[in-house]
């Protein structure tokens, strides 16, 4: 048998279905039909049936055209969990180029128009700012031709990307929808074809903004919507890793419909996309006992710096005697290590020190956000960078903390 190949076999007196994976002088692995790989003795297996090595169980004839047509909506695969599967050869996740599969799983998919585009096949954490004005690129076109867009993308990052796009598109046409899944389509406990199912529905709805679409909950019942730059992946591994921050979901798809649950930006006429994105910003973790010069190391010759403080936003007084030498070429902002409510620097002397030193509070927006957006306007609109950053561009700011 070749790896992969479907088989039909008896076990001490049951029968089985699987794939066979591999095998040895004394034992042999099968994943079953369930997912699940068993692994047995090989004196009391018995094959009753093989099939031919290119058979696929539910194998669908569909194909994905595979470059974006007109009128319908585009999936953009950038890589990720979502895209991939597992390689039964090595054990090892590997991405998938052919997403036909999608036919078989993902319910009423045949009322939809589909064209997939394959960017790229890499981990999340590869993806930086020249991925993102690809990813916003590709989009661009698509929503050109009169397609909405889905981007395929792994969890781990995908608030940034979402963010960033969230942050380029002045004006869109059409939604972009980022998904991924917590695993594989090739396991039995993967949310995939749920959280495709929804932004398929949502990338069908009358917006003009960039959403996230991710499991609501732990069950196979309801995905969400959430806004691209109020939204935080919360867990490892858990199907509802997801949520907003400090707001409701902007929609929830359940039993085929999707209900509305916010106000949602409509789609302009135009696209207005800023693809220019400056990287000399960072992200800084301040912990009890940093050292100055650590801090140094990190903000010397960015052009702007998120600090991520301790409660309502606060560091100890070397990292402030730092900031205080650093600040007439860096521009520095307060955000806070707490996931909600307000960075507010007039309560304790030492918030009060940071804004006489030039710190800039930046409300409830979320820090990774923060950083997301420091480059975008310092790549197009640099002179007005301490404006921008504490006004409300994307819904990053919220005025009401729950």
């Amino acid at each position: 048998m070749l790896t992969g190949q479907k088989v039909d076999f008896s076990y001490k007196g049951a029968e089985y279905t699987g794939t066979f994976i591999s095998s040895s002088d004394e034992a042999i692995t099968v994943k079953l039909g369930s997912g699940y790989n068993i692994t047995l003795n090989i004196d009391s297996f018995k094959v009753i049936k093989e099939y031919p090595p290119e058979f696929r169980e539910n194998n669908s004839e569909r194909e994905i055209n595979s470059k974006c047509g007109k009128d319908g909506i585009c999936i953009l695969t950038t890589g990720g969990t979502i895209g991939s599967s597992v390689d039964y050869k090595t054990g090892a996740v590997k991405p998938v180029k052919d997403i036909s599969y999608l036919y078989n799983f993902v319910n009423n998919i045949d009322t939809f128009k589909l064209y997939h585009e394959n960017i790229e096949n890499m981990l999340s954490e590869n993806v930086d700012a020249g991925k993102w004005l690809t990813f916003a690129r590709k989009a661009r076109d698509a929503m050109k031709k009169g397609n909405s867009v889905i981007i395929f993308h792994g969890t781990d990052t995908m608030q940034y990307s979402a963010s960033a796009l969230s942050f380029m598109f002045e004006e869109q046409t059409s939604p972009i929808i980022f998904t991924g899944s917590q695993r594989s389509s090739d396991r039995p406990s993967s949310d995939a074809f749920l959280n495709i199912e929804g932004s398929i529905h949502f990338a069908s709805m009358e917006m003009g903004e960039i959403g996230i679409s991710m499991h609501s909950g732990t069950s196979d019942d309801s995905v969400s919507l959430y806004r691209g730059t109020r939204t935080r992946k919360m867990h490892t591994s858990s199907r509802d890793a997801f949520i907003s921050i400090g707001e409701s979901p902007m929609a929830i798809y359940s039993n085929g419909k999707v209900s509305q649950e916010s106000n949602i930006k409509k789609p302009s006429e135009n696209i207005v996309l800023k693809d220019r994105l400056d990287e000399n910003a960072g992200l800084v973790y301040f912990y009890p006992g940093m050292r100055g010069e650590d801090f140094y190391n990190l903000s010397y010759n960015k052009k702007a710096v998120i600090i991520m403080g301790t409660g309502l936003g606060h560091v100890s007084s070397e990292i402030l005697d730092v900031i205080k030498k650093l600040s007439r070429e860096t521009a520095f902002f307060m955000t806070s290590q707490c996931i909600y409510g307000n960075v507010n620097m007039n309560v304790y002397s030492t918030g009060r020190d940071l804004l006489h030193a030039g710190v800039i509070p930046l409300g409830n927006m979320l820090a990774e956000t923060a950083l997301v957006k420091a480059m975008f306007i310092l790549g197009n609109y640099p002179d007005d960078l301490n404006k921008l950053m504490k006004t409300n561009m994307r819904g990053e700011l919220e005025e009401i903390i729950r």
